[in-house]
């Protein structure tokens, strides 16, 4: 059963409830969904919500993901605050979709509970966001599930500032987060309600005066899309810290880094750049290898798109080595998150040993002792 909100409090609840209480307080008034494994609880519990009357939310019941994604664009249009959720085979479903969103600058807000994709296997990696790192997403990687709450309230004002207005997903590991209950602080509605206003349009359909649309676009059309898209992005970049700060003065606790940063990084060894629970695992790495005398550092992006570069580059300069671990794969090349930082190390002529590792792909299990020896080998090496 789900408390009233009106008081701040303390619950034990799953990665799924985190999500689906932050979309609560955040008011959205079209929600549209599909199930699928292990993001059903998200739209099972909002649908249980709206069915009792604790949201005041046209909830839309769809035969597909390619349908969820295209009634969020239409209600979007139509000049409402829209959230939907999706995870793996979900996300490729609505895949055209996902980029007509992006390209278009629809400001709905989406979780992406993280799951592998074919052959069959419900556990997590990455590989399903990482495909869609491209198509004009804002990307969030929560590490817990307070985060998981807190970004996706965040989201919605981000989304929807003025100067942004994109699509943003909120990603979680499927399972680990998902599935796993854990103490998460819920803001009282009126926190909520001061920190994010209604939703207020900047252009939307009017029936009275209907006209054709989303013909064909020539080369220049195409330009201007794509520069007003890029400009969007950069002024993300500018602004997320900004919102993160509101947040946590309203709210709290958020902090408004884009890169957290665990351990010393003055007298760090290696730093370690990992995404997720990944990076939160790697924080009970640091305290361990201390017992060893080894002193590392965790550098953990929680935004992805817009990816933080500069912010990167300047904790990346304090350390003689890296090792950057990724849960998915680029085929062909290396994992997304190393490819990123590879461009930005050449770019910048950084001079730093670095190093990168592929785990938890399908949902292998990565504890903190694995990414330690995973840094032992890597200062043996060196």
């Amino acid at each position: 059963m789900v408390q009233s909100l009106e008081n701040p409090q303390t619950k034990l609840m799953t990665g799924a409830e985190a999500v689906a209480t932050a979309a609560k307080l955040s008011r959205p008034q079209v929600i549209a969904a599909y199930p699928i494994t292990p993001q059903t609880k998200i739209v099972e519990t909002l649908s249980g919500m709206v069915a009792r009357g604790e949201m005041d939310t046209e909830y839309i019941n769809v035969e597909s993901e390619h349908s969820a994604m295209g009634a969020v664009i239409g209600a979007s249009l139509a000049g409402t605050r829209t959230f939907t959720a999706t995870s793996s085979h979900g996300l490729l479903y609505m895949g055209e979709l996902v980029w007509w969103a992006g390209m278009t600058r629809i400001p709905v807000v989406m979780p992406v509970v993280n799951r592998s994709l074919n052959p069959w296997n419900i556990w997590p990696d990455h590989q399903d966001a990482m495909t869609f790192r491209d198509a004009g997403w804002i990307q969030f990687y929560a590490k817990n599930n307070q985060e998981v709450l807190d970004l996706t309230i965040c989201a919605f004002k981000i989304a929807e500032h003025h100067k942004i207005w994109m699509p943003v997903m909120v990603c979680l590991d499927g399972f680990i987060l998902s599935h796993t209950s854990a103490q998460v602080e819920v803001p009282s509605q009126k926190k909520v309600d001061n920190f994010l206003p209604p939703f207020e349009p900047l252009a939307m359909l009017d029936p009275d005066n209907p006209f054709a649309h989303g013909s064909l676009t020539d080369s220049e059309g195409i330009w201007e899309q794509r520069m007003s898209l890029i400009d969007g992005f950069n002024n993300a970049h500018v602004l997320i810290p900004q919102i993160f700060t509101e947040y946590t003065e309203k709210i709290g606790r958020l902090g408004n880094y884009l890169i957290e940063v665990t351990g010393d990084i003055e007298h760090a060894e290696c730093a370690v750049i990992a995404l997720g629970t990944l990076g939160e695992e790697a924080e009970q790495t640091v305290e361990y290898l201390l017992e060893k005398n080894i002193k590392a550092v965790v550098l953990r992006p929680r935004v992805f798109r817009p990816f933080p570069k500069k912010e990167l580059i300047v904790l990346i300069n304090k350390v003689p080595r890296l090792l950057v671990i990724d849960r998915a794969v680029s085929f062909g090349n290396a994992g997304q998150l190393a490819i990123e930082i590879q461009a930005e190390l050449f770019a910048h002529k950084v001079e730093v040993k670095f190093h990168q590792k592929i785990m938890g792909l399908g949902g292998m299990d990565v504890n903190y002792v694995d990414i330690a020896t995973e840094i032992e080998r890597v200062l043996k090496e060196d």
